[in-house]
């Protein structure tokens, strides 16, 4: 089926595997889908996802440098960033082994946060490795909520219900459907699948996505691609 360029897509790590918001003019979709692959095969009218993963792993010859500069763009909410492991600890079999080769290679050890969301970047990575051009993006959503929010990052968290307030107010001024869309995926899904601020994650990166159209802005990393030709930057509007 031929994609259609026109529909946009922001996709969400969550419990039950991956919350996917998509927009096609005045209609919203969602859906959950355990594995990245089949959420893509299931969407094949999407023409670009962006998705808050790490997309592109460092290795010895090709750290990944870009999350540094993510943390220097969010500041104080440079707390929300953490380095993405390399390639050999996300492959790991345990923590105590993704540890030691994170260590020996970079200098430095993972966090059991890091380590806990292994699972899913190595699942994108094993997709990307087979599917190189397929239309996943890397995005962050408090790097998008800072630049709808006129440049300012938002203080509060968004696991707290004033954090969510305060992103749902920034969203509806783009687009008034928003409050309304994040009852309906609430109501249709359940917390053990999806948390509140992976929803409204989702939403974000479908929106700005959506907005940004063919004027997408990048961070990007001081390599253009990691060793496997997959690129590395981060998608914000």
């Amino acid at each position: 089926m031929k994609q259609n360029k026109a529909i946009y897509a922001g996709i969400d790590a969550c419990k039950a595997g991956w919350i996917m918001v998509k927009n096609a003019g005045e209609n919203y979709a969602f859906g959950i889908w355990q594995h990245i692959g089949d959420l893509v095969a299931a969407n094949p009218d999407v023409g670009r996802f962006l998705i808050d993963i790490p997309i592109g792993l460092g290795s010895p010859l090709q750290p990944r440098t870009i999350d540094r500069r993510l943390r220097r763009e969010l500041g104080k909410r440079g707390s929300t960033v953490f380095n993405a492991p390399i390639r050999e600890a996300v492959y790991a079999k345990n923590y105590e082994e993704a540890k030691a080769k994170n260590l020996a290679i970079e200098g430095k050890s993972i966090s059991i946060q890091s380590f806990n969301i292994c699972a899913k970047i190595r699942q994108v990575d094993e997709f990307l490795i087979q599917n190189k051009h397929t239309k996943l993006i890397e995005s962050h959503p408090e790097l998008c909520f800072k630049y709808l929010n006129e440049g300012e990052p938002i203080w509060s968290k968004k696991t707290t219900p004033e954090g969510i307030e305060a992103r749902l107010n920034i969203l509806n001024k783009y687009e008034p459907k928003t409050s309304e869309l994040f009852r309906k995926i609430l109501s249709e899904t359940q917390r053990k699948e999806a948390k509140k601020d992976d929803i409204l994650d989702a939403i974000c990166l479908c929106l700005v996505n959506r907005r940004a159209a063919e004027n997408l802005h990048f961070l990007r990393d001081e390599n253009q691609s990691d060793e496997k030709g997959i690129g590395i930057k981060i998608a914000y509007f």
